[in-house]
């Protein structure tokens, strides 16, 4: 997939680490005492190191019993906010590590693994979130002056003018980068896209097969 994304180009040929680079993650938080975010994997959950060097910028808007929901058995839709981004779900980790791992220790690097990340956390440790909610992360993450957002978040079947939508699109006005996934809705036809991913100029990401497998073994 690195080598899909000219990403590999930007690391080993053009020498970017993403040094000076601050993105914005906005998902379920970041595991902000991991080893892969320099944080200190013994001491994980007792006293969660934030902000730190890797995770400098970030808020919990929303609190670990917080799910928007309806169908859900643990649907809770009041936010119980608080200052500390850490993640309980892991998939705001697993993109951050997409975006900017670093474990020499492990060989583990991401992407851009010298950049400065921001957990902005919208979700609870089961369930959804709500547009509100995400618009008040996205302004957070424009007056912390974050580069770039990224929100691999949507609500399938809309358009530009949706509510997350339109922010984004202001926001990519205000000089950040945003990138949004466009939908995991794509089998249900036409007009699947979501948004936000769907403001203009923002930048949609779907899903494609990577043009390489590992297989240790097969039958």
């Amino acid at each position: 997939a690195i080598t899909m994304t000219g990403a590999d180009i930007a690391q080993d040929t053009l020498g970017f680490t993403g040094a000076g680079v601050k993105v914005a993650v906005m998902d379920t938080g970041i595991d902000v005492d991991n080893a892969d975010f320099g944080g200190d994997d013994v001491a994980r959950n007792d006293s969660p190191l934030f902000p730190s060097e890797r995770v400098a910028y970030g808020w919990d808007f929303v609190g670990d019993a917080y799910n928007a929901d309806p169908d859900s058995p643990t649907y809770n839709p009041v936010p119980s906010p608080d200052p500390n981004p850490d993640d309980c779900q892991g998939h705001g980790s697993h993109v951050a590590g997409i975006v900017g791992a670093n474990n020499p220790g492990i060989g583990l690097r991401g992407v851009a693994p010298e950049v400065t990340l921001g957990a902005y956390r919208v979700f609870g440790c089961d369930g959804s979130t709500e547009s509100d909610i995400m618009i008040a992360a996205m302004e957070m993450a424009l007056a912390d002056g974050m580069d770039i957002l990224n929100m691999s978040i949507g609500s399938s079947f809309q358009w530009p003018q949706y509510p997350t939508a339109v922010p984004a699109s202001n926001l990519v006005d205000r000089g950040m980068i945003v990138v949004a996934s466009i939908g995991n809705s794509g089998s249900a036809g036409l007009y699947a896209a979501g948004a936000p991913g769907l403001g203009e100029n923002v930048i949609g990401t779907a899903s494609v097969d990577n043009l390489e497998v590992l297989s240790p073994y097969f039958d």
